[in-house]
């Protein structure tokens, strides 16, 4: 059977085609949207995220230049310590064959400069007192009692004094008696009880054969003019300022200059 039923009226669509294609346009939109919405949310997320790596990575590439620009100071300081250290040698090989008589007295000496000329060539160095670790007693020493000394001042903290200390030691140990004009004074001074190495710990175990002077008021390395650590100080016979140097001496550099002072010694 085909057609309209007869006398049954034709039903009107109560959703109207329009109406329809116009809810069905408003959930298409609505899909749209919140998928917009959803996009720029990752894409602020992945914004956010760049921008905290972006900080990040200029943070530790402000660290990396501060790490290059101490390395290159310390570089700078290891080439002037050479550069130092030439003239040490220089001018303390002038002052064995130079005149005594023209040295001046000095209790303290001006502290060591950055560059340039020392101003304590020259200068006769005062006597230095302190208490030795190893018995408790007080000692004095003269530097012009007529016997060449190498005065190291040291912080037990210092790594590059924990470098220098075990070559002087074992020197001191197997030749200062080839030295017999030559004393190793050395003074320990900055202590500090927080560092890893405590120093009465450290000085125990050691046990160095050459003087440990204790410096905890910091008087002696004022009088030497210390600036850094480690510290030399050579002085001839009358007491006369030979050379100083700050940092690190190499062996075969330190060594001649103790064959230098003990020439000095045995011909005053």
């Amino acid at each position: 059977m085909s057609g309209t039923v007869s006398g049954m009226p034709e039903l009107e669509n109560p959703f109207p085609e329009a109406t329809h294609r116009q809810r069905s346009g408003t959930r298409t939109a609505s899909l749209a949207l919140a998928g917009a919405v959803l996009s720029l949310a990752l894409a602020l997320g992945l914004l956010a995220a760049f921008l905290s790596a972006r900080e990040e990575v200029g943070a530790l590439q402000d660290q990396v230049t501060d790490l290059e620009r101490q390395i290159s100071a310390l570089a700078s300081d290891v080439v002037s310590a050479g550069d130092r250290l030439t003239s040490l040698e220089a001018s303390g090989a002038s002052q064995i064959v130079g005149d005594a008589s023209t040295s001046s007295l000095a209790t303290d000496l001006p502290r060591y400069p950055q560059s340039g000329q020392d101003p304590a060539l020259g200068l006769r160095l005062g006597e230095l007192t302190g208490v030795h670790f190893y018995d408790g007693q007080i000692k004095s020493f003269d530097p012009a009692d007529g016997k060449a000394r190498a005065w190291l001042v040291w912080a037990h903290w210092c790594p590059y004094c924990q470098q220098e200390l075990p070559v002087v030691a074992d020197w001191h140990e197997n030749r200062a008696g080839e030295y017999p004009n030559l004393e190793l004074v050395s003074i320990t001074t900055a202590m500090d009880d927080s560092a890893s190495n405590p120093l009465i710990p450290y000085l125990e175990e050691s046990q160095f054969t050459f003087p440990v002077l204790m410096d905890e008021s910091g008087d002696l390395t004022r009088q030497l003019g210390v600036n850094a650590f480690p510290f030399w100080v050579f002085t001839g016979p009358d007491g006369t300022v030979l050379g100083r140097s700050a940092g690190l001496l190499p062996e075969e550099q330190l060594l001649s200059i103790f064959d230098q002072l003990e020439q000095m010694g045995a011909e005053a």
